[in-house]
């Protein structure tokens, strides 16, 4: 069974700015093996192709070898590898709109579930960290 967490956006709901998020629920889920070990290289290799140093044997190691750089060093990676890892990030995430309810895909564009751009953020970090072992 894969690794799962919710997460719930602190605060009130209002419409003011930078709160239309609080008080949402998000499902976080594991990808499955084959997909975390692909993303994972893929990480690692925009890593090294945007000039971050790696050890040896970081590229072969996975989750294991990416878990030390954190969230932030991936952020470095140009936006065209970047991009892909995100959105495969974000996929593992769903929104729960009232409990006992199916959960709901997060898909962009104006209609979107999530309206904070600081919580898209929020839900990269916390799938990298479910994945990597610190959430």
């Amino acid at each position: 069974m894969r690794l799962s967490k919710k997460l719930t956006i602190p605060g009130t709901r209002s419409e003011s700015h930078g709160e239309r998020d609080n008080g949402k629920t998000f499902v976080i889920t594991e990808m499955d093996a084959y997909a975390g070990q692909d993303w994972a290289l893929r990480a690692l290799l925009a890593m090294a192709g945007s000039g971050i140093p790696m050890p040896e044997g970081a590229l072969s190691s996975g989750w294991e070898g990416l878990a030390p750089y954190g969230f932030a060093a991936l952020l470095q990676a140009p936006y065209g590898a970047l991009k892909p890892l995100l959105d495969d990030l974000l996929a593992q995430a769903k929104y729960e709109h009232k409990p006992g309810q199916p959960l709901q895909e997060i898909k962009p564009g104006p209609n979107c579930c999530v309206e904070e751009i600081a919580t898209f953020l929020t839900l990269y970090k916390t799938v990298f960290g479910l994945h990597a072992g610190f959430s």
